[in-house]
């Protein structure tokens, strides 16, 4: 791999926005799925020059939500699955982000979710995470 290969990454302060070359690598994928992919998660491009660039803390979210247990399910354009009824139809997998999807992403406990999932410390969320409805604050 050479330099020219490596996707261009720049921090705006409130996280990466990397080169799409990073999808087409991460995936194997094409320029042309790789903006697939971001229309299907919902993700805007921005286009800088003759580059395209998204948000990697935004697709971050977005792919943890996907992957939590009781998620419907994600077929990507362009796999294998995307033509198969049976997955689309009557096991409920999805093919594009759906509102609810992108609400849960946004929340302040997803973010939270994730820091813990990687080993990090979580605690300085914690003033933005509200109690679930179902449990007293106390209860853990």
């Amino acid at each position: 791999m050479s330099l020219s290969d490596i996707p261009k990454t720049f921090n705006l302060g409130a996280g990466d926005l990397v080169e799409i070359k990073f999808l087409e690598q991460m995936f194997g994928i094409t320029r042309r799925t790789a903006c697939k992919y971001l229309r299907a998660l919902r993700i805007k491009p921005m286009y800088i020059g003759k580059q395209v660039f998204f948000s990697l803390p935004t697709f971050r979210r977005i792919m943890f939500v996907l992957g939590l247990p009781g998620s419907p399910g994600f077929v990507f354009p362009g796999s294998s699955g995307k033509g198969n009824v049976r997955l689309t139809k009557e096991t409920g997998y999805i093919t594009e982000v759906t509102d609810d999807i992108l609400r849960r992403a946004a929340e302040p406990q997803v973010l939270a979710e994730m820091n813990a999932a990687e080993g990090n410390d979580s605690s300085i969320l914690k003033k933005f995470i509200k109690p679930q409805k179902n449990k007293p604050a106390g209860d853990k």
